[in-house]
């Protein structure tokens, strides 16, 4: 059997050989009829042609000519063929020129596509250089390439640009005349459209550019499927720039095409990176189609024509075209968004610029329509702008909307999205006139306050669904109950984490309408630093109702305290762990081992490259917990970054919570300080004994030396600060005071620390930390470190030698300790009576947050904040800003400030430039905002930088930055002094202590003293009221939530009942002495004359 199928497959084999040998035979023989066949047609054309070489002109007719290119055709072979193809083409031209044979219509257009097809085959197999042969083809290939008319498809465009380009010392001017021959055909267009998704010469483009129609271009390009290579669209969008140019690239079309490429590639390209030198070609081959992963860089060519995108000219003017037509308006303002938004997101370090410019509007147009005005006209006729305004619970539905619900509303998201940014912007640059309509410009910027609250409206429903639903928005595509109610374990890095688990912590941030790059958490940034900069104007000037930002309905404010509170807690955790994490980063990086040379030996690069690794997965574990709080915490992140959707008073009681959890668990449970001490006995803190941990909580404090005393006492305790002291008082002599602190004392010590070094003209400490502006609010001495080192100058030192350094690092940690002092008040719930100023509050309430909006949760200087600081200041740089642009060079301005600094008597002035070169660079009409930008924060910011940071620095060991982030500057004014609000008498009765023989007895009835007392409280005004308060308790305003919040509590005891003596106080325990008075009259008289001459002041 085997024997026999060998002789059947040898048999086949056999078979199979004479079939190919009888193909190749057949195929041959063809082959060579062929062959004989054309050089038969080739010598007959020849034959005809070789009689009419003596005849001058073309063909004697149409038929004639015809029939002559039909048989060329019939043989034509592009390398042996070139020499006949031109000289019909030349013979052919003549023939067209003459009016008895002008060959157009019927069949000639098809038979002209044939000659440009043949032209286009011959120069893909372009011989040797010929230029007298290269001139006369592509003149053949022009003049067909003219006459074809509709028969010329993309296809034929496609393969005549890539033959054309593909020339090199080609003749340029019959080049350029081939390059656009075939512009007047819209087919061409889409060739031309396709063949510019390649690396071209720079040259080329530069002949094509002079004659190409941008619109139908642009047309082409819109033809084009979507589903190309970021590398073809890369060169696509520089190869259109480099051809429409910015003269020409104001049209919808243009604008359409690159918004849509650029947008493209705004994830795939790195539009900032430094160019690279290579040619077009090269480039492309050697760099581009080698990046797999990572973003394309750029070439010369390529850098060149996407920054020429950003032409200051182009961009203001992308506003001039008819706005009279309402659908007209809402058509262009959703495609001039879409260009503005899409420059925005590529081009972000142009972002400002790009803003500014658009804010500016158009140079040559007399509309008062500016940018701002005419893009949030366009948003609130969107549909998306109506349904969140209606409606806070529909924002989820649209945020995860279907992909083609989501594709319908791109334009409507794009409009809302460029306003959003144009108006965050206007903010940052508009003073309070100007946003109130009151400014004497002549274009219309700000939006009519009576908008604003519809879009604060918007705003509202839009936030709080961004931060109170991340759990469901987070999760899109995973199911919508996984990330709540996983445990915390898994951010930990210490549990086995389950797939879903991982697919859910590793969610991409869910897309915007499918908008590429723009995700939901771009959108929440923005979002809270709009509403947080109009909260803070109308925290200035309020012009919003009183109730408008609150969104109370949303919460069940029965539980909102407490399920706050448990959302503190577990932030506790990922902050603990994201300490860990630090700190091991900090150990990694101290070791020394990072610093190998390259050529070391291989280990020591694998431990590199681990240590890289086990970096990013730190990293990815802290975007995991980040992401999980926002989905778990949501009550805190609307705390931590719109907390005026809250009620202040809750926001209070909510503080209050934070700090008792932060006592809690720092002193093993005790809130109590006696029973925290005691718990020190079981529990050592830190390894060290009980006595030496209270020693260090105890400081000897001499009266008219308290800052001094207790800077040098209590600096080294750092954040320990928050744990209870114990303070004793001595005179002169060393005498303790009388006195045991059971409470009071400390009061009493933190308020005399305050009182002495926040006293501008207190004489009794070194340095005048800080200063009164005109209104008296304090706020850092802004030479403060440079009046240092002008008084130790002039005694010889110099900025560089340690002694001064060593002077200015104390100074610092001075201010540093003013910081922490002012905490432990706000820790411990003391209030004290000092007013800082706005501006210097503001950098309080922004250093919190949760970086939702990172560039706008740090303190930004404004003009508007001058006001607070240097009110002649700001009307001058106001009036700067609102000169017409012919009197700027009348001020006389250039970019330096002047500062007096040094010791009273020895005063020097600075001058300091604002920017490199300032002192030559002048004040223009163009340049004033940046000079009021720059001069607003030399003075609010820079010039005091060092102090803030400092006292910030000190504050926040106490006090948690996140826990300050909830009020804005006038709210921390009343969390540090009291509120501002009438004295409640009512209420302070109500929580008023008595002792002594005012001791109320089992029959409820006051003493007949108390009785006057507070019938004299009813009868004064409120201002003498306040005075009673501040005599008793050292501040003139009671606590937020009442007095049964004053700790100690307010009290009353008897002393003696000697009508003739003052009322005395005990202000370390809120205690007034009162004397039995039996008259309301000399009541009244003593405690006034008492509380005005401030007599009586003991610790007994």
């Amino acid at each position: 059997m085997a024997s026999a199928q060998q002789d059947r497959i040898a048999r086949q084999h056999q078979r199979d050989r004479i079939q190919a040998s009888a193909r190749i035979q057949r195929v041959w023989r063809g082959h060579s009829a062929r062959r004989r066949t054309f050089e038969t047609w080739r010598a007959i054309w020849d034959d005809l042609e070789e009689g009419r070489k003596n005849v001058d002109g073309g063909y004697a007719s149409e038929d004639d000519s015809l029939r002559q290119l039909t048989r060329l055709l019939l043989f034509y072979q592009p390398k042996a063929d070139v020499r006949r193809l031109a000289w019909y083409g030349m013979r052919q031209v003549d023939t067209a020129s003459q009016a008895s044979t002008p060959c157009v219509g019927g069949p000639w257009p098809r038979s002209y596509l044939r000659v440009a097809r043949a032209c286009v085959a011959t120069l893909r197999v372009r011989r040797e250089k010929d230029e007298e042969l290269d001139r006369t083809l592509l003149n053949t290939l022009s003049f067909a390439a003219r006459r074809c008319g509709d028969t010329f498809t993309p296809q034929d465009a496609i393969a005549y640009y890539e033959a054309l380009t593909a020339l090199k010392d080609a003749p340029s001017e019959p080049l350029q005349g081939a390059l656009l021959a075939p512009l007047a055909s819209a087919q061409a267009y889409i060739g031309l459209a396709v063949l510019l998704a390649r690396p071209l010469d720079p040259a080329m483009l530069e002949l094509l550019r002079s004659s190409i129609d941008p619109g139908a271009l642009c047309e082409g390009l819109g033809q084009l499927p979507e589903q190309q290579s970021a590398r073809s669209r890369l060169w696509l969008l520089g190869n259109l720039v480099s051809l429409v140019g910015p003269a020409k690239s104001s049209s919808p079309s243009y604008i359409t095409v690159v918004a849509r490429l650029l947008g493209s590639l705004a994830e795939d390209v790195d539009f900032d990176s430094v160019p690279i030198v290579a040619e077009n070609v090269a480039f492309d081959r050697d760099v581009l189609s080698k990046v797999s992963t990572g973003l394309l860089p750029l070439n010369i060519f390529l850098r060149k024509q996407t920054t020429s995108l950003i032409d200051q000219d182009s961009i203001r003017n992308l506003l001039v075209r008819d706005q009279s037509n309402v659908g007209t308006v809402t058509n262009n303002a959703q495609l001039l968004a879409g260009y503005a938004l899409t420059l925005l997101r590529c081009f972000p370090r142009k972002a400002d610029d790009i803003r500014m410019w658009l804010y500016l509007g158009p140079t040559r147009s007399t509309t008062d329509l500016g940018a701002t005005r005419y893009f949030w006209n366009a948003s609130k006729s969107t549909s998306v702008f109506a349904t969140i305004w209606q409606n806070s619970r529909s924002v989820i539905g649209l945020l995860k909307a279907s992909a083609q619900s989501a594709t319908d509303q791109r334009d409507d998201w794009t409009v809302i999205l460029v306003f959003l940014e144009l108006y965050t912007f206007l903010l940052k640059i508009m003073d309070d006139e100007e946003f109130m309509g009151k400014s004497d410009g002549k274009r219309s910027s700000a939006i009519p306050t009576s908008d604003v609250a519809e879009l604060v409206t918007f705003l509202k429903n839009l936030g709080f669904t961004l931060y109170f639903n991340a759990s469901e928005l987070n999760s899109a595509d995973a199911p919508a109950s996984f990330v709540g109610t996983q445990s915390l374990s898994r951010h930990f890095g210490n549990a086995v984490v389950s797939e879903p688990a991982k697919s859910a912590a590793d969610t991409k941030p869910l897309a915007l309408a499918g908008l590429p790059g723009l995700t939901v958490d771009y959108l929440k940034g923005l979002v809270t630093g709009l509403l947080r900069a109009i909260y803070e104007r109308d925290s200035r000037r309020h012009f919003l109702p009183r109730n408008h930002w609150l969104m109370t309905d949303r919460f069940d404010m029965t539980s909102f305290i407490p399920g706050v509170v448990e959302e503190e807690e577990n932030r506790h955790l990922v902050q603990d762990q994201d300490d860990r994490d630090a700190e091991d980063e900090d150990a990694h990086s101290d070791d020394g081992s990072e610093a190998v040379s390259a050529f070391s030996y291989t280990p020591t690069n694998h431990r590199s490259t681990l240590r890289s690794q086990q970096q990013r997965e730190r990293q990815q574990r802290k975007a995991s917990r980040r992401r999980y709080l926002e989905s778990v915490a949501p009550r805190l992140e609307i705390l931590q970054n719109m907390p005026f959707f809250i009620p202040f008073t809750t926001r209070v009681e909510i503080f209050r919570q934070f700090v008792r959890l932060d006592q809690e668990k720092r002193r093993n449970g005790h809130v109590d300080a006696d029973l925290w001490r005691q718990s020190l006995m079981f529990q050592p803190s830190n390894g060290m004994h009980p006595r030496d941990v209270l020693a260090r909580h105890h400081a000897k404090i001499r009266r008219k030396n308290e800052f001094a005393d207790a800077f040098d006492q209590f600096y080294q305790l750092g954040a320990d600060l928050k744990e209870p002291i114990q303070i004793t008082f001595v005179d002169e002599f060393d005498i303790p005071e009388a006195g045991i602190d059971g409470g009071g004392v400390t009061k009493e010590f933190l308020t005399s620390v305050i009182n002495q070094a926040f006293d501008p003209e207190n004489e009794n400490i070194d340095h005048q930390y800080f200063t009164e502006t005109e209104n008296h609010w304090l706020h850092p001495t802004p030479t403060a470190v440079e009046d240092l080192k002008a008084r130790y100058r002039n005694m010889g030192l110099r900025n560089d030698q340690p002694a001064m350094r060593a002077e200015v690092k104390n100074l610092l940690q001075q201010y540093e300790f003013l910081g922490r002092i002012i905490g432990k008040c706000l820790y411990e719930g003391i209030l004290v009576d000092v007013s800082f100023a706005g501006y210097f509050l503001k950098k309080w309430a922004l250093t919190g947050g949760t970086n939702s909006a990172p560039m706008e949760t740090g303190y930004r200087a404004t003009i508007n904040d001058l006001k607070h600081l240097d009110d002649g200041l700001y009307r001058g740089l106001l009036a700067l800003k609102n000169a017409p642009a012919e009197q700027v060079d009348d001020f006389g301005l250039t970019f330096i400030v002047a500062d007096l600094v040094g010791p009273e008597g020895a005063q020097q002035v600075i001058e300091r430039e604002l920017v490199p070169n300032g002192a030559g660079m002048a004040v223009t009409a163009e340049n004033r905002l940046f000079y009021i930008n720059r001069m607003s924060w030399y003075r609010l910011q820079g010039q005091s930088a060092s102090q803030t940071s400092a006292f910030l620095k000190g504050l926040s060991s106490i006090v948690q930055p996140s826990w300050l982030s909830m009020f804005n500057q006038a709210e921390l004014q009343t969390l540090i002094g009291g509120a501002a609000a009438d004295i409640d008498l009512a209420d302070l009765r109500r929580n008023t202590l008595y002792g002594g023989t005012y001791v109320i007895g089992d029959d409820g009835r006051e003493h007949p003293s108390i009785a006057l007392f507070w019938s004299v409280m009813n009868q004064i005004p409120d201002a003498e009221r306040r005075k009673v308060l501040k005599f008793v308790t050292s501040t003139p305003r009671g606590p937020l939530l009442g007095f049964g919040q004053l700790n100690p509590r307010f009290s009353i005891r008897d002393s003696g009942g000697d009508e003739g003596r003052f009322p005395t106080t005990s202000t370390c325990v809120n205690l007034l002495k009162l004397p039995m008075y039996r008259s309301e009259r000399v009541l009244r008289e003593k405690l006034l004359a008492a509380v005005n001459s401030g007599a009586g002041f003991d610790l007994s």
